[in-house]
């Protein structure tokens, strides 16, 4: 019966879908620019199919590592972003918005933040001005500014 019940729950934990894991602040490193991340606001992750976790310290940090070859898209399960009003809450990117201003200063200067859509950031937008994209839209922006 005690085997039954532990390989029970092996199968579910094992079955489960891959979600974000908890940043170290201060300890964990990017994987695209290797800098210890500090500042939750910005923070994102990619997660794998296979389940291994990718940490970043700036979200244009992600987008660069999106548009890279170490992970093929067909390999990644998930991408997240740190929701920068409320910065101990995951955001997949498909349910984000996101701000991109050149008043805002991020981690590497992508100077892109994330939010739930709505009138936090509309308001948001108005005090730091910029433009709210979505994420394909952020890979625009990041890719331009690689060129230049």
């Amino acid at each position: 019966m005690r085997w039954g019940l532990l390989a029970t729950a092996a199968c579910l934990l094992a079955c489960r879908e891959p979600a974000p894991v908890p940043i170290v602040w201060g300890e964990d490193a990017c994987e695209h620019c290797h800098m210890t991340i500090t500042d939750p606001r910005f923070a994102a992750e990619l997660l794998t199919r296979t389940g291994k976790v990718m940490r970043f310290d700036d979200i244009g940090c992600l987008a660069e590592f999106s548009m890279g070859d170490r992970v093929t898209e067909d390999q990644v399960h998930s991408r997240w972003v740190m929701d920068y009003l409320h910065p101990e809450e995951f955001l997949s990117v498909e349910d984000a918005i996101f701000l991109h201003s050149d008043s805002l200063r991020t981690p590497m200067n992508h100077g892109v933040l994330a939010v739930r859509p709505g009138p936090a950031a509309d308001s948001l937008r108005q005090v730091l001005g910029g433009k709210l994209l979505t994420w394909p839209e952020v890979l625009q922006v990041v890719a331009a500014g690689r060129r230049t």
